[in-house]
């Protein structure tokens, strides 16, 4: 079996549940073939380079997941007869990208905001440089 990442836009003007259950979908599509989905994300509304299918945003969602490569022809096949993906990308991943997708796989969650202490917080009069004070 060979890893895949698989990028898709789908219909901007879809609702929340109509949304999930296209995803759902594709999602069955890459099972029935013999696929199994590692990782599906959604990367949120995005406006396109450029109109497709006349809209100028998209809802992107990304996907990793690993099956044999006669899937990636019926997914390519239900892709284009599929009315909510307006746009799709699969690509296969090299050794290099597989290690760097299950690292992060198994990484948790962790929010990307720094923690700042009381400590770490100066006072403004001590953050300024010494020249700045006189000149005041």
């Amino acid at each position: 079996m060979n890893y895949y990442e698989n990028v898709m836009i789908i219909d901007p003007n879809l609702d929340e549940k109509e949304t999930v259950k296209a995803v759902e979908r594709v999602k069955d599509v890459i099972g029935r073939a013999g696929g199994e989905i590692l990782k599906s994300d959604n990367l949120g509304f995005k406006k396109l380079a450029y109109e497709v299918k006349k809209q100028k945003k998209g809802n992107y969602f990304l996907m990793i997941f690993k099956s044999p490569p006669s899937a990636i022809l019926e997914l390519e096949r239900f892709y284009k007869v599929f009315d909510p993906v307006i746009k799709f990308l699969v690509i296969k991943l090299t050794k290099k990208q597989i290690a760097a997708a299950l690292a992060a796989l198994s990484k948790p969650d962790v929010k990307k905001e720094a923690k700042i202490s009381p400590a770490d917080v100066k006072p403004i009069a001590e953050a300024q440089p010494q020249e700045a004070k006189e000149n005041v």
